[in-house]
């Protein structure tokens, strides 16, 4: 059965949202034993997403690296530091940085 783009879009977008989370949960599974099958896993839900013109989910959105598309876990293959407010978040693959504001809650 094939799902046309007009007639069960919504479904087919949520099957890819699934699908998104599926392979950062496996990408988390497997980094220590195999990096690349992580940034493999990385790379196919971002194109994912791009095919299907989904936004991913901010949570996940921090989870890799927008240049190299290397899955980021601090302390291994990223580094977390607070400055000024802000969050930021080297890849130490490509050395690109990610800064985030760091809002206060309560």
């Amino acid at each position: 059965m094939q799902l046309s783009m007009r007639s069960g879009s919504s479904e087919i977008q949520r099957i890819a949202r699934e699908r998104i989370r599926i392979l950062f949960q496996r990408a988390e599974d497997v980094y220590p034993a195999d990096p690349c099958l992580a940034e493999r896993y990385v790379h196919l839900a971002r194109r994912i997403a791009m095919r299907h013109r989904i936004r991913i989910p901010r949570e996940l959105k921090r989870r890799f690296c927008r240049s190299c598309d290397a899955f980021m876990v601090p302390g291994y293959s990223s580094r977390v530091r607070v400055h000024r407010h802000k969050v930021i978040i080297t890849c130490l693959r490509c050395k690109r940085q990610q800064r985030y504001p760091l809002v206060r809650r309560g």
